[in-house]
């Protein structure tokens, strides 16, 4: 278990940062009211600590916590070495370099959450991100938020300035890590609570998800890690990731990209407060009872779809599509 709580320094990544976890006990967990591994590798970041990176990504794996929550007027910064506009004490140029270098999109990676990995980031700052890293023997892009089948709540956080977290030279799987998509939170196999963010200025949609994390599980806001505080309410009847009251504003898609294929669950759209992006095909089959797709709007805003390309589209192979 590791914490960065020294908030009067600047703490500087230029290599990737590895949380390794290594599960084993039983704790319940809140959410799910299931029986899951506890975890015991952390990160816990203070408020108000900053944390600037060049050419480096924060990865949380197997099992592994990574806690950052500031509090209203003192968040946790994430952003580029060369950014300035961001410092501890009276020094604000880290690099020394008297503005020689200008922070840049892509500066650094991101955070990754990795299988049954857990994640609470709250009114933290995660700027100039979505680069590419090095990974093993090769470069790979890394998303400003990755969240793959990992515990994650993002809320209250601002996200600006970040590159799309694709290229490199790496296979298209990143040696284990799995493909993503230009976004800036890319979800796989996820139900994350994405909350009351502000997203802006970023390079490319500001989510990407694949259509079976939007399935019909009841997911609500389960608070901070120190418990059921700040939660954010009015969801109770949510399916599946909780995206509610983000504030979009010139990313290259102010939406949440959903990435088509074949449904395997049954799945449920009723996320009204943001704009759902299908550029692929979305196939209902017909396999077993619970293969299903609804659209859902709620008593007082509309579920908003918006499609482009010939293949994008809906097609139910003998299973409903409401």
């Amino acid at each position: 278990a590791g914490r960065f709580d020294d908030t009067d320094v600047v703490h500087v990544l230029s290599e990737n940062l590895v949380i390794e976890g290594d599960p084993g006990g039983g704790v319940l967990n809140e959410k799910s009211g299931q029986v899951a591994a506890r975890l015991d590798a952390s990160l816990v970041i203070d408020p108000g600590t900053v944390v600037k990176l060049n050419g480096a990504h924060i990865q949380v794996d197997v099992g592994a916590n990574l806690i950052a929550e500031g509090v209203d007027g003192n968040r946790v910064i994430f952003t580029s070495l060369y950014d300035d506009s961001y410092g501890a004490g009276v020094t604000f140029d880290t690099t020394g370099d008297e503005d020689s270098v200008s922070p840049a999109a892509g500066n650094w990676g991101g955070i990754y959450f990795g299988h049954a990995s857990t994640g609470r980031i709250d009114y933290a700052m995660l700027r100039y991100a979505g680069g590419i890293t090095r990974l093993e023997s090769e470069s790979a892009g890394i998303n400003t938020v990755e969240i793959h089948q990992a515990d994650v709540r993002l809320t209250n956080s601002i996200l600006e300035f970040n590159a799309g977290g694709t290229g490199g030279q790496a296979p298209g799987n990143r040696f284990g890590l799995m493909g993503n998509a230009a976004a800036t939170i890319v979800v796989r196999g996820a139900q994350p609570v994405i909350a009351e963010n502000i997203i802006r200025n970023n390079a490319a949609a500001a989510i990407n998800i694949n259509v079976n994390s939007l399935n019909s599980s009841l997911v609500t806001d389960f608070g901070r890690s120190s418990g059921h505080v700040g939660l954010i309410e009015g969801y109770e009847n949510n399916h599946g990731p909780l995206v509610a009251d983000n504030r979009l504003l010139d990313n290259g898609i102010n939406g949440m990209v959903v990435r088509g294929g074949t449904l395997t669950t049954e799945g449920v759209w009723d996320d009204t407060s943001i704009v759902h992006v299908l550029y692929d095909e979305v196939i209902v089959p017909d396999v077993h009872s619970a293969t299903s797709l609804r659209l859902q709007s709620s008593p007082d805003e509309s579920l908003v779809v918006k499609l482009s390309g010939d293949g994008a589209g809906f097609t139910a192979a003998g299973r409903p599509l409401d």
